[in-house]
């Protein structure tokens, strides 16, 4: 549904829009609209104070926001919409069901969920729940390390943060840092996320507890593997409280009954019609499939074997592992066409430098990059397989490549808004002004930076482009080495302080350490 964004900074004409699109093609009444109805309503009314949901729509999430075998977008966006309207009853439930899901969720996910949560009960400055979670949620936080780590959640955690103090202890001086935070981070061209703080606060300074005693809370339903996409859309439906009849997919109720046992096959184009009216991306339901119940996916993919490989020292494994991620990669990928076997093990292999194992012929790499640089530009749409080269190829181009492939990537994000993958180019343009630093002449890096100035334009909360701009702002200062310059860099060291970016400072300390002095990020 891609409604995250609009929800957040309250696009009442575009949500109203879409509600009436969606209902157009759903007609018929099930389980699915009446949950999409809440949904949409809480989308547009949220930033209202008196605002919350009644006994029968809160009832509809209870039934039906349970944690399934995985998390998909819809649960992200249900959870955006409800947490302001929801009544005190309701987020306890979703907290307990969210603890019982410890065991079978990544830890980010686990904790941007409580903190979402926590963020609701904010909102009606509900004391009660904050005290009954508070040592749950610092105990979260200090064994797995605070939200702000988690790029996609740096700002909002430390708004989280900085709203609980000022709802605990209401004075001016918590009111400051809280408009500070908000106009910094709308000077750093986060308008949406601005706007969405903004909303939040209006809400909580008015909140007050909502209950709802009537909640009644369903069992909880339980986690079964799903080895093949009909089993996936078997429990997705059940998930969803949906029948066979309530489905409109141009087949009779026996194609799809033989189709969840995997006695019969769809076509693609049936398969994504019907994840769409399971609320489920294609993608996210075949990597659904075989999800064990310690969340763990058995099926080989680039993107898990890629976070195999970068969260080798996190989850205490030998260095000299990496070489087995690579072997157990490539042995399931042999059917896989060679062009997209070579990028693939050119993705892992300089994953695995990065952590450390460097048991690779540099030489040989170079001459795969000049070949994926081709790939890259030839392609108008990009995923996740794009992007993950893209954040490892720049070290390997020559300099005119590099400004040619950057202005492929500002088209490539024009039409991708939202894509979880464009946090890699951003993490890619900041090797790449490392590297031109490094490499190049003075005027050459100059006129490479400034024809990168769109980065500050795009209207995107990512720790990782907040990168990108800083990386940009050192660069520009070891060249021009300026009055002007410096204060651009302490301008921007300040602003990542007040909004809670410590990850991007510890991570352009990394980048720069040997282009830098010890103080230089020192304000």
């Amino acid at each position: 549904m891609h409604l995250q964004t609009l929800i957040q900074i309250n696009d009442i004409n575009a949500l109203t829009k879409r509600r009436a699109e969606f209902f157009l093609e759903n007609k018929k009444t099930t389980s699915m609209t009446k949950l999409a109805s809440v949904l949409f309503d809480a989308g547009i009314h949220w930033p209202e104070a008196k605002y919350h949901f009644d006994a029968e729509a809160e009832q509809i999430i209870a039934d039906r926001l349970t944690i399934p075998e995985n998390l998909t977008p819809f649960e992200w966006e249900i959870q955006e919409a409800i947490m302001g309207p929801a009544s005190h009853e309701l987020l306890m439930l979703l907290w307990y069901r969210t603890d019982r899901m410890k065991h079978n969720l990544r830890k980010e996910e686990r904790g941007t969920i409580l903190a979402k949560l926590w963020l609701g009960a904010l909102m009606d400055r509900d004391v009660e729940f904050l005290d009954t979670f508070r040592s749950d949620l610092t105990e979260e936080m200090d064994k797995y390390g605070e939200l702000e780590s988690y790029t996609e959640w740096q700002e909002v955690w430390h708004f989280t943060k900085l709203l609980e103090q000022w709802v605990v202890s209401q004075n001016v001086a918590h009111e400051k840092q809280i408009d500070d935070m908000i106009t910094d981070t709308q000077l750093m061209g986060d308008i949406s996320q601005a706007k969405y703080f903004t909303l939040i606060f209006a809400r909580t300074r008015q909140g007050h507890p909502y209950h709802n005693y009537e909640l009644k809370n369903p069992d909880p339903m339980p986690i079964v593997v799903r080895k093949t996409a009909g089993g996936v859309i078997l429990g997705r439906r059940r998930y969803l409280g949906l029948h066979l009849d309530d489905i409109v997919l141009g087949r009779n109720k026996s194609t799809l009954r033989r189709f969840e046992k995997a006695e019969s096959q769809l076509s693609f184009g049936g398969l994504v019609q019907l994840s769409g009216q399971m609320a489920v991306l294609v993608p996210t339901l075949l990597g659904s499939m075989n999800v064990t119940l310690q969340g763990q996916n058995r099926n080989i993919t680039l993107w898990f074997s890629w976070y195999d490989m970068v969260s080798l020292k996190a989850r205490g494994k030998d260095v000299a592992s990496a070489q087995d991620v690579i072997n157990r990669t490539m042995k399931f990928m042999k059917d896989v066409p060679a062009k997209i076997r070579q990028g693939q093990l050119f993705v892992l292999q300089r994953a695995a430098m990065e952590v450390g194992f460097n048991h690779f012929d540099e030489s040989e790499q170079r001459t795969v990059a000049s070949k994926l640089l081709k790939q890259l530009l030839k392609s108008n749409h990009w995923g996740l397989f794009e992007y993950l080269i893209l954040r490892y190829i720049c070290p390997l181009l020559a300099f005119d490549d590099l400004s040619l492939l950057f202005q492929h990537v500002q088209r490539i994000l024009s039409k991708q808004p939202g894509f979880f993958g464009r946090s890699y180019a951003y993490g890619a343009m900041s090797l790449a002004f490392v590297c031109a630093v490094k490499t190049k002449s003075s005027d050459e890096v100059v006129n490479f930076i400034q024809g990168l100035g769109w980065i500050n334009d795009i209207d995107e909360a990512d720790g990782s482009r907040w990168m990108a701009m800083g990386s940009r702002e050192i660069a520009l200062d070891l060249i021009q080495k300026t009055e002007t310059s410096k204060n651009a860099v302490k301008q921007f060291i300040v602003r990542c302080q007040n909004t809670g970016h410590h990850k991007v400072l510890a991570d352009l300390k990394d980048y720069w350490r040997e282009l830098v002095p010890n103080d230089y990020f020192k304000i």
